[in-house]
């Protein structure tokens, strides 16, 4: 497995993990995970039982685990080369499982770096039991990486894909203010990363982290007035996709 030297010890990824799943209103994508733990929370409250045998595809560092259902045990497939370490299965093969393995399929922050949508949304269904569920949840409205190939999908967009299923719902984690809040606090962090040297850096940490948390309170306000207010478009920070596979008739 290839080393990452961004990230070294257990103590990094576990870190990396705390500000995933319980993010601090001093990171600049404060606004961003609350939403997604939020949302996620909700999908899979709401997803047909039994859930006993899942898939975390591109699982990463894992934060999400403890949302799944009591007493499910969840595999994580990831790519040869992942930085953390907590994959069960590490392949570049796509689900390198049987057919019908599974009665949930997720795939959390990582949908949009599938070059392939159409593949992988038939993957998943091959992987699945009969009425098993998929859960799916990609950014729209956060810069990406020019070096690597990274979709963005609307609603709609993400709804043809999931044509042939049941039960489809998206879910909205987080509205324009979330993502205008999201951005503003990455404008900031991009300066702070430019700063000079390590030192200045460590002496500008406190105001760094008192601009993040001002941006962050002013988004979380905000976003309680739009919610309250009728809207006809949408620039959501991330959206969220939960569909069943069809029984067999």
């Amino acid at each position: 497995m290839a080393a990452n030297p961004l990230i070294s010890s257990p103590d990094d990824v576990r870190a990396i993990r705390r500000s995933r799943r319980h993010p601090a209103i001093t990171q600049f994508d404060y606004l961003h995970l609350r939403t997604l733990v939020a949302g996620l929370r909700e999908a899979i409250a709401a997803l047909p039982g039994p859930v006993e045998d899942v898939l975390d595809v591109w699982c990463g560092s894992r934060p999400y685990d403890d949302l799944l259902p009591a007493g499910a045990l969840c595999v994580g497939l990831d790519v040869v080369g992942n930085p953390y370490g907590l994959a069960d299965v590490v392949s570049d093969d796509f689900l390198p499982f049987p057919d019908e393995t599974f009665d949930l399929v997720m795939c959390i922050q990582a949908f949009q770096y599938l070059d392939d949508a159409e593949r992988a949304v038939a993957e998943f269904a091959r992987v699945l039991r009969p009425g098993g569920s998929v859960l799916v949840s990609s950014v729209l409205g956060f810069e990406y990486d020019l070096r690597h190939f990274e979709a963005r999908y609307t609603e709609h967009q993400l709804r043809v894909l999931f044509d042939d299923w049941e039960d489809v719902r998206v879910r909205e984690n987080g509205g324009r203010t979330a993502t205008w809040t999201v951005l503003t606090g990455s404008l900031v962090n991009g300066l702070e990363q430019r700063v000079a040297t390590r030192a200045a850096r460590r002496g500008l940490r406190p105001a760094f982290l008192a601009a993040y948390a001002l941006v962050n309170t002013a988004g979380h306000l905000l976003g309680n007035l739009e919610s309250a207010g009728g809207r006809t478009s949408a620039l959501p920070m991330n959206l969220t996709l939960s569909a069943r596979k069809p029984p067999r008739a």
